[in-house]
């Protein structure tokens, strides 16, 4: 009765929080389904719960939120799957087997229903923007491809290749065979002067090596400095893809040589 008694008054919190804008529908014992007019970007709306435990109450969505999202995204990497856990942490929430949760109380039940939706909505609207989220995890999912799928050719990260020039840092160095092999990622053209400058420095100490480029996008490049990366550099990959489908072929031929 006492459980009731409060779950009633932290309901009406929320009525009132919502000038009665509000419905309720128990799902369970102790877990109401919230209808808010909060949406997500496609119009549908935010699933949101209130559930009751034995630690106090906690809003939730009950896996809502990454179902709908997987319909069109998947997080289905390392890196993604970063993303997603400081989306979450950074707003103060945890994720239980999908269930993304926040505790609550009936002081602060209309400030957290409003935070939870939108950062709810803020992880389904990964779907609209999947172009930017994939720039973002350019230099991530790199890593992650050198770190699983090349391991075999003993990377080293972030490899200093002249002792004395720390600025000249190359991203990955690989040693298949008797001379490593140096690779850049390039996602600007910051990036791609660097990766000029460090071959040509590499050449004038007469260094034995191979210069490798994985450019996020060639095209966003500019004219000059993919010339610049073409006179300095023995093999450029055009885009990710092409590096994850090819970059296994090179370094065994570089094994071979």
């Amino acid at each position: 009765m006492k459980a009731q008694i409060k779950m009633d008054n932290i309901l009406n919190e929320i009525r009132s929080g919502f000038n009665n804008q509000v419905k309720f529908q128990e799902r369970r014992p102790g877990i109401y389904q919230i209808y808010l007019p909060i949406f997500h970007e496609d119009g549908d709306m935010v699933d949101l719960f209130l559930q009751k435990g034995q630690d106090g109450y906690k809003l939730a969505d009950f896996g809502h939120t990454l179902m709908r999202l997987a319909y069109t995204y998947n997080i289905d990497s390392d890196a993604k799957e970063a993303i997603l856990s400081k989306i979450v942490a950074e707003n103060g929430m945890t994720e239980e087997e999908g269930n993304i949760l926040m505790p609550t109380n009936s002081k602060t039940i209309f400030t957290d229903l409003m935070h939870v939706a939108q950062t709810y909505a803020k992880i389904g609207s990964m779907r609209y923007f999947k172009r930017e989220v994939v720039e973002n995890l350019f230099y991530e999912m790199l890593d992650e491809f050198v770190s699983k799928e090349l391991k075999e050719f003993n990377p080293i990260k972030k490899a200093h290749p002249i002792t004395q020039r720390p600025d000249l840092e190359v991203d990955y160095q690989f040693t298949p065979n008797g001379h490593p092999v140096f690779l850049f990622g390039v996602k600007d053209t910051a990036k791609a002067r660097l990766a000029s400058l460090s071959f040509l420095e590499f050449q004038r100490s007469n260094l034995n090596y191979r210069g490798l480029v994985v450019h996020e996008d060639f095209d966003k490049i500019s004219k000059n400095d993919r010339s610049r990366l073409t006179n300095t550099c023995d093999k450029q990959f055009t885009s990710f893809d092409e590096f994850k489908s090819s970059a296994r072929l090179y370094l065994e031929r570089e094994r071979l040589n």
